[in-house]
């Protein structure tokens, strides 16, 4: 094996600089101190001594002694240490005063900082129990390294989700914010969901964040404006662990004593030089491979100046500047979709007024389109009104849309919406603010528990901006009604967030209207059937349906159906992908899918009339619909 000197030397040179340092290691080779990490070596040797002399003079020792090399490692364990944590506080053995003098002055912050280090727990992988550190940034929000969070997460799509383990559950991830050596540990806190992957690739941070299921009461570690140390003096806090392959076992043993995958301090400084990539910052702090993920500390100021993520023991380490993590977090920690507040219910009373679906919204007589109708053998679970002004309708009138819900599933059976494309307005989007319907009963609707750690989106089935018509006041009201939880089913986050067929078949059928008739009515709804997934305690659908009526440049009414289906997707909902694909159906085939009656509406289905026409045309373009 190369020696250290050989293969760099900054380091060494950066201990022989210190004298300080060199006067403390030489007194503990002259004293051959056992506590010092000196024992069972041949302090004696001529050869020794030679070495530590050549040392002291020149930074050289004798390339064909193997007393050289015994010289260096006494050096670096020395000088650059790695201190055992206990009690939330970094142990110095009585002889190395030099250090605890350097570090004392800040050691108030340093104790901080170590409560708010982790390691990251794992929970059905096939190789590892932890992978590596993590540290609070935020109550509840935690940075580790790329390639740690890797071996649990991936991205899928637009989202980042937990990979499959060993038992073909999800895998799962915490935080143990103990794990010291002689001290019994604490629960892990899960994370609950990935907020931030890093792409691999050049240029990119290796760099996670992570959400936890809870705030945990522990001081996050503040972050430096810049990488620079105020000081002279860094530490690095983390869980080194042993790796014989890469590292010099007795080199490692003696200034990890043996003892590893326990929290640690490693003091150190910043090396100049290195490569020129802004995101790099390199120091000599002792670090083994658990290490990935750990806080760069500046004792002076009482920050984190980088996040550490690998490099070479003995060597030199590389970590992430503050910069770029000061830029993630500012990215990956803006509110989810998925954290939406939820609003207190109103009265039932003032529901009241709502005007609902319109039948002859499209006009009287041959144009008239009913609200659908559950079949008799499904009507005993139609949900009714339990308060306001209406107790005991199945109709949840809205802001130009009506709602039937089924109690069994909690979602809706139809939703019926009038759009009148000559009248529509488009707000601009504010956070997203949800709400039950206080008609029903609350747990009669799917609320935000169903949402949260994985890849589900709340699906409209009434899109927003469809009944947004009218005059201000009026359109705005009918935007707020679309977040009530009775309009939404649980879509995985590729269906509901992708640009497909599926979600412009209004907007498409609207343009081709003709200009004296732009108003459709929009029927949308899951496929209720047993063939879906069971995820806390409710079953998934793996297809939707759609019934689009408008009136044909002739005067005549016109109705068309589809169904998209994202089934292919439920393998899993957390890390579930692929593609999804609309069909046009008729709507007797939305009928037997559904169990709802249309009507007469069958009656103006162009593909009704089709000879020949049993199954479906998939849509890879609007110009393909069948109007």
């Amino acid at each position: 094996m190369q020696r250290l000197s050989a293969l760099n030397s900054a380091v060494l040179d950066e201990i022989r600089q210190d004298s300080e340092l060199m006067d403390e290691i030489e007194a503990a080779v002259k004293g051959r101190r056992a506590h010092a990490g000196l024992e069972g070596l041949d302090l004696d040797s001529s050869s020794l001594k030679k070495s530590f002399a050549a040392f002291a003079e020149s930074g050289a020792v004798p390339d064909d002694s193997d007393a050289g090399s015994m010289a260096e490692a006494i050096i670096l364990r020395l000088g650059r240490p790695s201190f055992l944590i206990q009690n939330d506080t970094f142990v110095i053995p009585p002889d190395q005063q030099v250090w605890k003098n350097r570090l004392q002055p800040g050691r108030a912050n340093l104790e901080a900082a170590i409560k708010a280090v982790g390691r990251v727990e794992l929970q059905g992988h096939a190789s590892f129990p932890w992978v590596g550190t993590a540290w609070l940034v935020e109550s509840d929000v935690i940075v580790t390294n790329r390639h740690v969070a890797n071996e649990f997460a991936r991205q899928s799509g637009r989202a980042f989700v937990f990979r499959p383990g060993v038992n073909g559950q999800l895998m799962r991830a915490a935080i143990d914010f103990k794990e010291e050596f002689g001290i019994a540990g604490e629960a892990p806190v899960e994370i609950e969901r990935i907020l931030y992957l890093a792409p691999d690739g050049p240029g990119q941070p290796d760099m996670a964040v992570l959400k936890l299921r809870t705030s945990v009461n522990r001081q996050p570690i503040p972050l430096a404006e810049s990488s620079e140390p105020e000081g002279e003096y860094i530490s690095v806090i983390g869980y080194p662990a042993r790796d014989d392959r890469r590292n010099d076992p007795d080199v490692a043993r003696s200034i990890f004593k043996d003892i590893y995958e326990k929290k640690r301090l490693a003091p150190g400084k910043v090396q100049s030089g290195g490569p020129s990539d802004t995101l790099v910052l390199k120091h000599d702090c002792s670090t083994l491979g658990g290490n990935s993920g750990s806080v760069v500390y500046d004792v002076t100021s009482g920050k984190a100046i980088a996040l550490h993520f690998g490099g070479r023991f003995e060597l030199s380490n590389y970590s992430v500047r503050i910069e770029a993590v000061r830029r993630v977090l500012a990215g990956a920690t803006r509110p989810s979709r998925r954290d939406v507040p939820v609003e207190a219910p109103a009265s039932p009373q003032s529901y009241a007024d709502r005007p609902g679906y319109q039948p002859g919204f499209l006009g009287d007589d041959d144009l008239y389109v009913p609200l659908p109708t559950v079949h008799r053998l499904r009507s005993s679970d139609v949900l009714r009104q339990t308060a306001g002004p209406h107790r005991g309708s199945t109709e949840l009138k809205y802001v130009h849309f009506s709602i039937v819900m089924s109690r069994s599933r909690k979602m809706p059976y139809i939703t019926a919406a009038n759009i009148d494309g000559s009248a529509l307005i488009r707000p601009r989007r504010g956070r997203d603010v949800w709400r039950f319907d206080p008609r029903i009963p609350q747990s009669a609707q799917l609320g935000n528990d169903l949402y949260q750690g994985n890849n589900l989106d709340r699906g409209h089935q009434v899109r927003r901006l469809d009944p947004v018509w009218g005059d201000n006041d009026e359109a705005l009201a009918a935007q707020e009604d679309t977040f009530h939880y009775t309009n939404s089913c649980p879509q995985h986050a590729l269906l509901n967030q992708g640009r497909t067929q599926w979600a412009g078949l209004e907007d498409y059928i609207l343009n081709n209207t003709d200009d004296r008739n732009l108003r459709v009515s929009v029927f949308t709804g899951p496929v209720l059937n047993e063939s879906g997934v069971s995820y806390r305690g409710s079953l998934i659908p793996e297809e939707y349906w759609k019934v689009v009526a408008n009136v044909r440049s002739d005067g005549k009414l016109s109705a068309t159906a589809y169904v998209l289906s994202q089934g292919q997707f439920l393998g899993d909902i957390e890390f579930a992908f692929g593609a999804y694909r609309t069909f046009q159906v008729t709507i007797r085939r939305v009928e037997e899918i559904t169990g709802l009656s249309f009507g007469d509406l069958s009656d103006s289905d162009p593909l009704g009339h089709t000879e020949g026409f049993e199954s479906a045309i998939e849509l890879d373009t609007f110009e393909r619909i069948v109007l």
